[in-house]
């Protein structure tokens, strides 16, 4: 099983992921607004399997992914290949990464900041973020703004949370979702039940998710050496409300 720094085990397969994830393509327009106006090199830490990597560099992005799991970057590099693009991807962790160049703009999409789920990891991803970050650099992030209805959650339920084909052929698999809220870590303790309607059969693989509340996940920030430029509640560019489930920042360098 590959997992992420945190233990989660749902990054073991790129076609699985992508099929997955494939309804999800609110921030695509987003984040290529802001790798545009960067005019500079671009690093997307825990960037997959390439979702946002690729269409990137086919805008013309001059553009580097990251990534701590290797079934993400193979299937990263197999759709590169497959898109006539050629883009650095580099097996790193993002709390703890050094390359050999600076970039105008670093975002972590698709909540991958979430993964994190200490002090010291956030605070090691800033700082690896700040000794990259060229003169002027952005440093955007999105995460969820937890929903109290979720954290209260019974463990026991089961809901489904994707239906898709199955990249081997095997006709349809139907995840269903189980999830416990652990209140003192506060990480949103999750398990997908994929179930292969041809063959019955069931695999269970963990992922584990920080909660940032918005007043922490501003203090965290604050106290990193960044400050917030713009904050969102979704990549329409809409700004934060309690209501909204994202948490989207835009940060630089304090002074």
């Amino acid at each position: 099983m590959t997992k992420t720094a945190d233990g989660s085990e749902v990054y073991w397969d790129g076609l699985h992921y992508d099929a997955f994830n494939q309804p999800y393509q609110d921030d695509l327009k987003f984040y290529l607004g802001e790798a545009k106006k960067a005019r500079g090199p671009v690093l997307e830490l825990g960037c997959g399997t390439g979702r946002l990597t690729i269409p990137l560099k086919k805008k013309g992005v001059d553009i580097t992914g990251l990534d701590y799991a290797a079934p993400m970057l193979e299937r990263a590099a197999e759709k590169a290949d497959e898109a006539g693009v050629k883009i650095r991807f580099v097996r790193g962790d993002a709390r703890r990464f050094k390359l050999d160049r600076k970039f105008k703009l670093i975002f972590m999409a698709f909540n991958s900041m979430q993964h994190l789920g200490r002090r010291e990891e956030v605070e090691g991803l800033f700082s690896s973020v700040a000794g990259h970050l060229a003169p002027g650099g952005r440093f955007i992030f999105d995460v969820f703004n937890p929903n109290p209805l979720c954290l209260v959650r019974d463990p026991e339920e089961m809901l489904p949370v994707a239906y898709y084909k199955d990249p081997a052929g095997q006709g349809m698999v139907l995840v269903n979702e189980t999830y416990s809220y652990d209140k003192a870590a506060q990480v949103s303790r999750i398990t997908w039940h994929y179930r292969s309607e041809k063959t019955g059969k069931t695999l269970k693989k963990s992922l584990n998710l920080r909660c940032f509340f918005p007043e922490e996940l501003l203090a965290l920030v604050h106290y990193n050496g960044f400050r917030v430029v713009k904050r969102y509640g979704d990549f329409l560019g809409r700004p934060f409300r309690g209501t909204q489930t994202k948490q989207v920042l835009v940060c630089v360098p304090s002074p």
